[in-house]
């Protein structure tokens, strides 16, 4: 299963006159396409799995933080 770095991206949203983060998690070109701001502090390594079907970010509200199951393994 391979693995893929995912971002938190914002972009400035005239209504409120602020930077607002997207609900979903961004690969590096899919950011790119939506023209949205990258946060380089926010990287998440995923399985490629959890990617939406077009495979540029993650479902809406997607949480990088929930848990798979049971640990399996450790990485060093």
């Amino acid at each position: 299963m391979a693995r893929i770095t995912v971002y938190r991206a914002q972009k400035y949203d005239i209504s409120t006159d602020e930077f607002r983060y997207s609900l979903r998690y961004w690969t590096r070109e899919g950011a790119n396409i939506a023209d949205l701001t990258i946060d380089e502090g926010s990287a998440v390594e995923i399985d490629e799995e959890d990617l939406a079907p077009e495979g540029l970010c993650t479902d809406w509200g997607f949480n990088p933080d929930r848990l798979r199951g049971f640990q399996t393994n450790v990485r060093p």
